[in-house]
């Protein structure tokens, strides 16, 4: 490559890299326009489509509240229990010591069904309480009548992130 295309094709790599820059300045990592996305949307839309009443301003509000706790509820960080287990774990195997191997798997497998259990129990306290929400307000009905009842959960659990592999 002659030293000219070299530097044709870096400042052409420079204008990219500007443009994309500022590309994502004036739109937000999601695509949007400096606006924040509305974590009810999707229902909104589906009650629009069942036909069932707009959420109030107080519902809005308590599920907003739902959304945050179970947000708060969720570790930031991995677990140290875990963690140490699976370590432990890999140096039973890299000592070829099977039983300690064995022990271990069984301490993984133990933290991780914990795990799964506290993360099942606030999702159905975060579910459950989102359609008690929809209930009192009238539309839980309409939505399961238009959407059924598993598409019902999945839209209700997608309001905090959804994908909590209920098997709906």
């Amino acid at each position: 490559m002659t030293k000219s295309k070299f530097i044709n094709a870096a400042l052409l790599f420079c204008a990219l890299i500007a443009s994309t820059t500022m590309t994502f300045a004036q739109h937000g990592p999601d695509g949007s326009q400096g606006q924040t996305r509305d974590p009810l949307g999707a229902l909104k839309r589906a009650l629009t489509q069942a036909s069932a009443p707009a959420l109030t301003t107080q519902q809005e509000t308590d599920i907003n509240a739902l959304i945050t706790a179970f947000k708060a509820a969720q570790p930031t960080d991995g677990d140290a229990t875990l963690e140490a287990a699976r370590d432990a774990f890999d140096a039973a195997l890299l000592a070829g010591n099977l039983t300690a191997a064995q022990t271990q798997a069984t301490a993984i497998a133990t933290r991780q069904a914990q795990l799964s259990d506290a993360r099942l129990k606030t999702v159905a306290k975060f579910v459950i309480g989102a359609l008690t929400i929809l209930k009192n307000g009238g539309q839980l009905d309409a939505l399961k009548t238009k959407f059924g009842d598993d598409r019902t959960l999945q839209l209700v659990e997608s309001l905090a992130g959804g994908g909590f592999g209920g098997g709906h």
